[in-house]
């Protein structure tokens, strides 16, 4: 089922797009909404803040006192990451099975989430991503009028959503009436799923990905340059000069040692995929029995004495990001060979 993503700041217009969806029949997933019912419904969750947060979070009812929970993590971005180490992974399960349950008539499933763009875990759950926008004095305007708040305080709340336009597929500026930015979502809609160009971008080509010693993260083959490379950074887009001097490494070119011989970096990725599915991979920071238990099921084979847990965690990392930053449909040797880019 594909994914629209509907995201946007406090006063954006977004929950208007979403609510229009929903009564066109298309299935919408309220992350706030339910992430609020995880809270009644979980019974291990609010324990296990409890637990982490190391104080009670009850009211007199037994129930989550959800103002203290929010004095509790307002101001400490420690307590907040940890809240949203042990919530966001919940949330993203629930995701999958909430649009796992949709029935297959419809033509695509909804997820409003504010917080999409800055969290790279949920990335992998969207086909495509729609901002909505809106100039700042109008959203700090609509919200203190919806809210009876201070026009400062909307501004403090906005300061916490800042995304970046580019990482969106869409963007519909919403600063008109509410029917114009229903005939803006129209539009987008007609186009959004049929970009073909995009779709064929979108195909990870290995041998144009690289690993720079030294440098954080993946980096994209751009061009020649007179004494290296021009390079594009997966997750910032930001360009780079390699020179000659600097050591890179191509996707492709890697393998990791298997009791068979070795095995190249895709087919490592293309079963870790079918390993783990729609779950969210660990991450480098992961313990070593997680990471050593995860690449037992997906290459059983692998090679103890040469593929170590320093080699896991690189690995891992890399699989994160493209399945952040690019994807897993990856294009074939053939493909590649006859690239112009390639010759």
């Amino acid at each position: 089922m594909r994914t629209l993503v509907v995201t946007g700041g406090i006063g954006s217009g977004k929950s208007a797009v979403c609510a229009h969806l929903a009564g066109r029949g298309i299935p919408v997933y309220d992350s706030d909404a339910r992430t609020k019912r995880l809270y009644e419904e979980d019974p291990s969750l609010v324990p296990a803040l409890e637990k982490t947060l190391g104080m009670s979070l009850r009211d007199a009812d037994g129930r989550l006192d959800r103002r203290a929970l929010a004095a509790a993590v307002f101001g400490d971005p420690g307590r907040l990451s940890a809240l949203e180490a042990l919530v966001h992974p919940r949330v993203y399960e629930d995701f999958v099975r909430w649009r796992d349950a949709q029935p297959s008539s419809a033509p695509f499933v909804v997820m409003e989430s504010a917080i999409f763009l800055q969290k790279p875990l949920f990335r992998p759950l969207a086909d495509r991503v729609l901002l909505i926008d809106a100039p700042e004095s109008l959203r700090v305007a609509r919200v203190s009028a919806r809210d009876g708040i201070a026009p400062e305080a909307v501004r403090q709340r906005m300061d916490s959503q800042r995304v970046e336009a580019e990482a969106a597929d869409a963007v519909i500026v919403n600063d008109g009436s509410p029917q114009a930015l229903l005939s803006k979502l129209d539009a987008v809609l007609e186009t959004i799923w049929n970009n073909d160009k995009k779709n064929e971008y979108m195909k990870t080509d290995l041998s144009k990905i690289l690993s720079v010693a030294g440098q954080h993260g993946l980096f994209e083959y751009v061009a020649q340059a007179r004494n290296g490379i021009i390079a594009e950074s997966l997750e910032t887009r930001k360009r780079t000069a390699l020179d000659a001097h600097s050591r890179v490494n191509t996707l492709a070119d890697i393998s990791i040692y298997t009791s068979e011989g070795e095995m190249k970096l895709k087919e490592v990725f293309l079963a870790l995929k079918e390993t783990l599915g729609d779950k969210p991979a660990p991450t480098s920071k992961s313990s070593s029995e997680e990471l050593k238990a995860l690449f037992a099921q997906a290459v059983p084979d692998y090679d103890e004495d040469r593929f170590y847990v320093s080699h896991m965690k690189k690995v891992i990392d890399w699989y994160n990001q493209l399945a952040q930053f690019a994807s897993f449909d990856f294009v074939e040797e053939e493909e590649a060979a006859e690239d112009p880019a390639n010759a």
